[in-house]
C-alpha cells in the first residue's frame, strides 16, 4: 500500500534509513499506510494531510513517560468514510502500556472529522494504519 512517515519517504518503510538522522530523545515517528486498494488514486496528498492533523493532536497528548525515555511501538487500524468521519478504530498492536495506546487513540480521534476523501476515488472507505513508535530504537 501507499505508505507516507517521517522518517522515511522512500516507501521502503522501516523507522529510520542511513539519509536521516536520528530523532532526538522523547522524539516520536510515526508513519500512515493505506491498507485499501487506491482504485487507481493517488493517496500520497490525502495521506500527507491525514499524517500531519494526527501528529499533531498526538503530540499534544503523550504522557510525561515518553518523555522520560519510556519506549513502544502501537499500530492503531481505522477507517475513513467517504466525509472524512471514521466509522471504525481498533488497535491493532497494542504497546503494552495504557498511556501509549490511549495517546495514539487520542490523536486520530481529535483529527476527526479528516478531509473528505479525493472526489475521483470511488470506494465508500479507506482503511489506514498508523504506526507510532515512541522513542523508537534505530
Amino acid at each position: 500500500g501507499v505508505m507516507v512517515g517521517d522518517q522515511d519517504s522512500s516507501g521502503q518503510g522501516g523507522y529510520g534509513s542511513g539519509l536521516n538522522l536520528p530523532p532526538s530523545p522523547g522524539s516520536p515517528a510515526s508513519q500512515l499506510q493505506l491498507l485499501s486498494d487506491p482504485l487507481g488514486v493517488d493517496f500520497k496528498p490525502y495521506l500527507i494531510r491525514v499524517l500531519a492533523s494526527v501528529k499533531q493532536h498526538w503530540l499534544a497528548v503523550i504522557p510525561e513517560s515518553v518523555r522520560m525515555g519510556r519506549r513502544g511501538k502501537v499500530a492503531i487500524q481505522f477507517s475513513i468514510a467517504r466525509d472524512g468521519n471514521v466509522p471504525k478504530l481498533v488497535i491493532a498492536a497494542p504497546s503494552g502500556a495504557d498511556a501509549l495506546d490511549r495517546a495514539a487513540v487520542a490523536g486520530i480521534s481529535a483529527s476527526v472529522p479528516f478531509p473528505p476523501l479525493p472526489t475521483e476515488f470511488k470506494g465508500d472507505r479507506i482503511v489506514l494504519q498508523f504506526n507510532f513508535a515512541y522513542n523508537s530504537a534505530k
